[in-house]
């Protein structure tokens, strides 16, 4: 969503997310992107806001796991996820 550069981390639910670095370093670890995000700071793949849970593998567009659509994990989300680990 924005020109600035984008960062990744894990909330503490573990669930990946993209904000502005100084929002990224409150949660510890986290990774520059070049992916973007929704107005949540999801990630948008393929157009779509995902909201991935590391701690299970899944994956889900319009919605989360409660009201979701679970997808296969997109490899760039894994690779992300074993950066941060």
């Amino acid at each position: 969503m924005s020109a600035q550069p984008r960062f990744a981390f894990f909330s503490k639910d573990r669930i990946l997310h993209l904000h502005d670095e100084e929002h990224a370093k409150q949660h510890g670890k986290y990774v520059q992107m070049s992916l973007t995000d929704d107005e949540s700071g999801y990630l948008v793949i393929e157009g779509q806001g995902v909201i991935y849970y590391t701690d299970e593998d899944k994956a889900y567009v319009k919605g989360n796991k409660s009201d979701g659509k679970l997808i296969a994990t997109p490899t760039v989300l894994k690779q992300l996820a074993a950066e941060l680990l």
